[in-house]
């Protein structure tokens, strides 16, 4: 069997073998996210376009392989459960994974490794939701640029709604916070929420 030691530096890897020693269901939820921002912002971003569906070859069928057709879409999100790790070494995902670890920027990495590991969260406690701000004007302001509420002046998220944190910091009335993930039709991560209007707390 092959020796970990021995095996190239991998993020995901670390990633898939920490995964076992989350047992709360708040933080598989956190990491689920965490992969699929991965995904996203890999198919997304990236200007190589064929870097999943590489990746999904070698984790499955191994370098030697030809492409399968009729292959289902391989999830990251699935794949903590089934990376065997020590306990079985298969040379296809490690060939994988040290294929993905070459071809996902270091910055990319990084944040996806600060997604994965979110200690806090931010929920929604006002009956009415929380309206989320893109700077910290007043929302009379920001509402009449963006009447319609669609993200590049607010956002309305509802009651009970639940996000994960990467920062947040006090800025008079409100927070300016980074969530794990973008919400809005705008796609942003960043805003400046009523303290009022949430709490946050440790995960």
């Amino acid at each position: 069997m092959t020796d970990s030691v021995s095996l190239a530096p991998s993020f995901l890897r670390d990633a898939f073998e920490s995964h076992a020693s989350f047992s709360s269901q708040q933080q598989q939820t956190i990491q689920k996210q965490a992969l699929q921002w991965l995904q996203r912002h890999i198919s997304n971003d990236l200007e190589d376009k064929t870097i999943l569906e590489k990746f999904a070859q070698k984790w499955r069928l191994g370098a030697q392989a030809s492409a399968s057709t009729g292959q289902s879409p391989l999830y990251l999100e699935n794949l903590p459960r089934s990376y065997k790790g020590e306990k079985s070494i298969n040379p296809h995902q490690e060939e994988a994974l040290a294929f993905i670890q070459a071809a996902v920027p270091l910055q990319l990495q990084e944040d996806f490794k600060q997604r994965w590991a979110a200690k806090t969260k931010l929920v929604v406690s006002n009956e009415a939701g929380a309206a989320f701000k893109v700077d910290d004007r007043e929302i009379a302001l920001l509402q009449a640029a963006d009447p319609d509420g669609t993200g590049t002046g607010w956002y309305l998220v509802e009651d009970k709604t639940t996000y994960y944190v990467l920062s947040s910091e006090a800025k008079g009335d409100d927070y300016l916070v980074e969530l794990s993930e973008e919400i809005s039709p705008a796609h942003l991560s960043t805003w400046f929420v009523s303290q009022a209007d949430v709490q946050i707390s440790k995960v």
